[in-house]
């Protein structure tokens, strides 16, 4: 028999064809359906053997099968790759005599072909996937209805595995469409957490500035001023990934008021990317925002050549910040802890796991942070 499957895989038709064929995604599992029609086919014709046929590159597998013990064949000994040339029935009355077959190893052993029929399994883009196929241990022949019958049942075939693929693609797009509901929920409740936080740090936010201002008018400003840097910094996050937010990013927001411009050289930023949390980002910018008003009205931002180093580190959970103002007037200690002082030793250690200090030094402020950065956060 003459091995043309080298030439059928350098066929362009043949590669087209191929690449229909992976649309379907076919098994050799069984299927009722495709049972059923082998078992009509052999019965139709009176014949021992009927398959359910797929032709792949290098190998055939059968779909469904009555009358054959094996699964699959290598493709070169394949009589059904014939059939799938055209779309016409491929009929052999006679193996043994067609001397295309004679030394077909399926022919001259088991099962003993001689009577074969195979009838296209053909896309409605004119693709022959396989065929279903009827064979005899004797030379025959088939009649007009039973060619007839064999051609509705190659078609109910096809339209099987036609249902099938398209049965894959709703089930693909109805688990697409609950991950998209799943992922919408979840931001909904990511989103609805966040508020809270949000609101949380307004509540404390005002009732803190509130408590200590000496007049009304102050305590507007002070409020003002906070919550338009805890603003800036939720748009930061609203741009940034549902719970990461970038340290540098974060700091750029936080400062944009102080600074005369992104390359101030006021400031010296330093650091590695390093995630945050939500509230984390949030508490930071507040104490950022602190420090730089303060630097402003009394510290190295108060008169020319003052500076502020701005460090940071963070290896796994663990992280280190570090403010130092140096060039600004003699720093006195203060006399009293506003809510300013508070807001950054406490309040902002608290969303960090860790500690933090705040000194003033005659030369200038320094504070220090150590903690978790990208601490899991509670959804109560």
């Amino acid at each position: 028999m003459t091995d043309t499957s080298d030439q059928s895989r350098a066929d362009p038709m043949e590669d087209a064809r191929l690449e229909a064929l992976a649309r379907y995604s076919l098994t050799s599992e069984p299927e009722q359906d495709f049972d059923d029609i082998v078992a009509m086919a052999a019965e139709i014709c009176d014949v021992p053997i009927a398959l359910v046929n797929i032709i792949e590159a290098e190998r055939q597998f059968f779909k469904a099968r009555i009358g054959m013990d094996i699964s699959e064949t290598p493709r070169d000994v394949s009589i059904c790759q014939f059939a799938i040339r055209g779309d016409a029935p491929f009929i052999i009355p006679d193996a043994r005599r067609d001397p295309r077959f004679a030394d077909n190893p399926f022919v001259t052993a088991e099962p003993g072909i001689r009577f074969y029929a195979g009838f296209p399994l053909v896309t409605r883009d004119g693709h022959a996937l396989g065929t279903l196929c009827v064979i005899d241990h004797e030379p025959r022949t088939l009649d007009a209805q039973q060619i007839r019958m064999l051609r509705i049942l190659a078609r109910q075939a096809m339209s099987q595995i036609e249902l099938g693929a398209a049965l894959e693609k709703s089930r693909a797009a109805h688990a697409e469409a609950e991950r998209l509901r799943a992922g919408q929920h979840e931001i909904a409740m990511e989103m609805t957490h966040r508020v809270k936080n949000t609101l949380a740090i307004v509540q404390s936010i005002v009732a803190q500035t509130l408590r200590r201002s000496p007049d009304v008018e102050q305590a507007r400003k002070a409020i003002d001023a906070r919550l338009l840097t805890l603003a800036r910094a939720q748009d930061v996050l609203t741009r940034s990934a549902l719970d990461d937010i970038d340290m540098r990013a974060l700091i750029a927001a936080a400062l944009a008021p102080h600074m005369q411009g992104e390359n101030d050289p006021r400031f010296v930023l330093s650091g590695p990317p390093l995630l945050l949390g939500a509230r984390q980002a949030l508490g930071l910018a507040l104490g950022l925002h602190e420090l730089a008003t303060n630097a402003t009205k009394y510290g190295a931002l108060s008169q020319s050549g003052g500076t502020i180093a701005l460090t940071w580190n963070g290896a796994d959970a663990a992280c280190t910040l570090e403010w130092s103002e140096r060039g600004g007037p003699r720093v006195e200690m203060p006399t009293e802890r506003g809510f300013g002082s508070t807001l950054i030793e406490r309040i902002v250690a608290g969303y960090f796991e860790g500690k933090a200090r705040l000194t003033f030094a005659p030369e200038g402020v320094h504070f220090t942070l150590s903690g978790r950065a990208r601490r899991p956060e509670s959804r109560s």
